[in-house]
This record gives C-alpha cells, structure tokens and sequence, in this order.
C-alpha cells in the first residue's frame, strides 16, 4: 500500500510517498513556505495549496492509495461558503492576543479568564476572539478550519469545515473528555461560536483527490511523533524546527491542559500527547550565527556564507566542554510573555567572555528549557521513559544541541529512521485508517 503523505510546515512543505509494508519512502520533495511581506504571521493559503500541487506534478506517474495530511497547528484561515480562503492563513505565531482587550488585560488573559481554558496568542480561538471584537473578520467568511483541512478541501473540493480533535484542541477552549469545542464557555466570553468546524472523526475520509480518500488533517506534532518513536510507552520525542517540542504519549488524562504550561493533545487512535512546546527553536541558533555573521561583515565588509559560520561556531564551541556562563535564549518569548522576558546572560566574567562559551551556553539553554518542559508533565506520565527520538532539522544539523539534549536528559539519543517525521505520520495515520 502506497500513501501520499504531505506536511503543511511554516517554513516547508513536504510530499512524500510512503510505503506502508516495507516502511519506505519512495518519493521525497519539498518547498519552501513563507510568510506575507507585509509583515506579521500569516501566510498566503491558496499560495500553499498551489505549492502542494506543484509538488504532486512531480510524481511522475507514481501511483498512490491515500493521502494523508499534516498540517502546523493552533492555526486558522477562513473561508467562505464556497469553500475557499477569504482570508490569509492566522499562523501560530500570530501576536494579535497579546494585545490589549478594552485597554486593560491581552485577548489571551481576557479569554482564558472568562471560559476557563488557558489559551495563549496564536490559538486559533484568540485569534478569532481578536478578529471578531475588532471587526475584522469579512462579511463573507463562514467559518474557519486549520491550514491542513482547508487543503483537504481544496484537493477534493468540498465545502465542509470538518477538523478532527487533533488540530481542533490546538485552537484552545477544547474540552478533551467531551472530544468537542466547549461552546457554551466560547458563547459566555463573547465568542461568535458559528464560526467554529465540526469536529469530523478521525478514520472518516473527507473526500477523494484522483479517485484515493483523503482523510483529515492531523496535526504535525502528533503526525512528527507517530513518524518518529518507534515505542510510545517508553520514547520521549524531542522536536527542534522553528520552534521546539518535547512530547510523551500516555493513555490517560493525568492533568487538566494548560497545568504548568503543558499541552495535552488527542493522539490519533486513542490516548494523549503530553507536550511542551517553545516558542524558540531553531531560529534562536540561526539568530546568533546571523549575529556572528553580522559583527564579521561590520568589521571586514565581507559577509560570510551561513554554512561557514555554522562550521566555524561548531569547531569554536569544541574548545569549550563546559562552561559557568549561563544563558536562557528565550529570544522569542514565551506562551504568556513578551519578548525579552526569557531571556538573559548570566554569570558573565572575564574568564568566559569568550565566543566558545557563549555558543556553548547557547546550546545549553536550549537543551536546559526543552528538559524543563519535560519535567513539568506528570510524574505518571514520565514514568518508565528509557530514550529520546530526535526529530528536525534544529537537531539534525547541530550536534551541539544533540549533546547538550543528552546530557540535560539523562538519556540516549538516536534520530529517528525517517527524515520527514510529519509526512511520514500523515501517510502511517492514513494508511491505518484505509487498511
């Protein structure tokens, strides 16, 4: 059985042909995503959807049976009745909740507090919350969905706004015993509720694209984990993209979501993922090589090739096994901070003022507020837990945060067998689901 397994990702989108019996990908491309040059999070969906199919254009005759989608969550884009976008896609890392409601307190405290839920800036539901009490949300728009069931549509052309849970708790006020939005909590804060997706289930395919089901969007969290950790009861999936995610699988509820900042998500075929999610990925390692690049062209007006400057901090932070500098890159902030608040040098001195000690520190921090995401799920859910699977290319390019995840764990390392661990879990969940 051969499955088309694509991943909406923010900076990539990825098509793979996965075969499901010999656990082999036959087919692997990717393109570039990105965002709207006017600035913000948000991005282009049709420009998606068509980057998509320029993808499929390249299979060359390939045959398939199914399709499977994942898809970046905690996103929306709304669409009309006809089933197309009538607006840009709201990104995860959307910043309109952050502002104030009514002059007083953000979106994201003003609806946490009146539904119950802890919801930050980004979720789908603050969006909406802010777009609707600012009147932005057009005349023509029906509903919205998540990025990866607006593809779904687009692929079989249906008009049905149906998500699964798994990307419809990432849009926050999902009540997880119930497997549905809590609506009267949305309606007593104020929250036009029309708007929302039916929650669809997961097995059921929304339409057919070249005469093969396509069933709905799972999320890429959940897909990256079902791609990646060969044994869920004892694996702990470690993700570093744009930003990062450390994820558990357990079969039960053992926290109410937003405890201590951990997400708890609902795992294709049954059970939770317990998950940490950071704001700071792998850009907070780009942005200080775009650092070191920049001081190098200020003082040379040469500005060095980004593979140098990866190659040349890697070689400097060699010289440097440990260091006493310590530094928490929180560059881009945290769920319910503002930039700047997490992040800080410390310890600073004229023994470690040196470039191979803040690279190190660097990657040390990283590693240090992945662990604590970790260490904040339940003990019942940490319990047993034997090794780490690495995913993204945030690990996959940089050995120094692979040794400092290590040693901030406690547990062996190993990357998982496929590259692209979303697609590859999009293709598995269909494949399951098709069987």
């Amino acid at each position: 059985m051969n499955v088309l397994g694509i991943d909406i990702g923010t900076t990539s989108i990825c098509v793979i042909l996965y075969q499901m019996e010999k656990k082999e990908v036959l087919f692997n491309r990717s393109i570039q995503n990105a965002f709207l040059e006017q600035g913000g999070f948000r991005q282009d969906a049709d420009a998606i959807v068509g980057k998509v199919r320029k993808l499929l254009k390249e299979m060359d005759g390939l045959t398939f049976d199914a399709v499977g989608i994942s898809s970046q969550m905690h996103g929306i884009v709304y669409v009309g009745a006809d089933g197309k976008a009538v607006t840009p896609l709201y990104t995860w890392k959307e910043e309109c909740g952050k502002l104030p409601f009514r002059n007083r307190e953000s979106y994201e405290e003003a609806l946490s507090r009146l539904t119950g839920y802890t919801v930050y800036s980004g979720y789908g539901s603050v969006t909406h919350f802010y777009l609707q009490k600012t009147g932005q949300i057009p005349a023509e728009a029906a509903g919205f969905v998540d990025i990866g069931d607006y593809l779904a549509m687009r692929l079989t052309g249906s008009v049905r706004r149906a998500v699964n849970a798994s990307l419809a708790a990432s849009f926050g006020v999902f009540d997880l015993n119930q497997g549905a939005f809590d609506l009267p909590a949305l309606e007593r804060a104020g929250a036009d509720t029309g708007f929302y997706p039916e929650i669809c289930r997961w097995e059921e395919p929304v339409g057919f694209y070249e005469g093969k089901p396509v069933l709905p969007a799972v999320g890429d969290n959940q897909a990256s984990f079902l791609g990646a950790v060969s044994d869920p009861k004892t694996g702990i999936s470690v993700n570093v993209g744009t930003g990062s995610q450390v994820s558990v699988y357990a079969e039960s509820l053992w926290t109410k979501p937003g405890e201590n900042g951990v997400d708890v998500r609902p795992f294709p075929g049954g059970g939770y993922l317990y998950v940490g999610a950071s704001l700071n990925g792998g850009k907070v390692y780009e942005r200080l090589a775009a650092f070191f690049r920049e001081a190098v062209s200020q003082l040379s007006g040469i500005s060095p090739d980004m593979d140098r400057i990866y190659e040349w901090m890697y070689g400097t932070a060699q010289t440097r096994e440990t260091t006493d500098l310590r530094v928490c890159p929180g560059l881009y902030g945290a769920r319910g901070s503002r930039k700047g608040e997490a992040s800080g040098i410390w310890g600073l001195t004229d023994e470690n003022f040196h470039p191979a000690d803040l690279i190190r520190s660097w990657v040390e921090g990283m590693a240090q507020e992945l662990c604590g995401l970790y260490k904040a799920f339940p003990e019942e859910v940490r319990a047993g837990r034997q090794g780490l699977t690495a995913s993204g290319n945030g690990l996959r390019r940089n050995p120094l945060l692979c040794g400092e995840v290590q040693k901030a764990f406690g547990l062996p390392l190993t990357f998982s067998e496929k590259r692209e661990e979303a697609a590859a879990g999009a293709a598995i969940f269909a494949g399951r689901s098709c069987a």
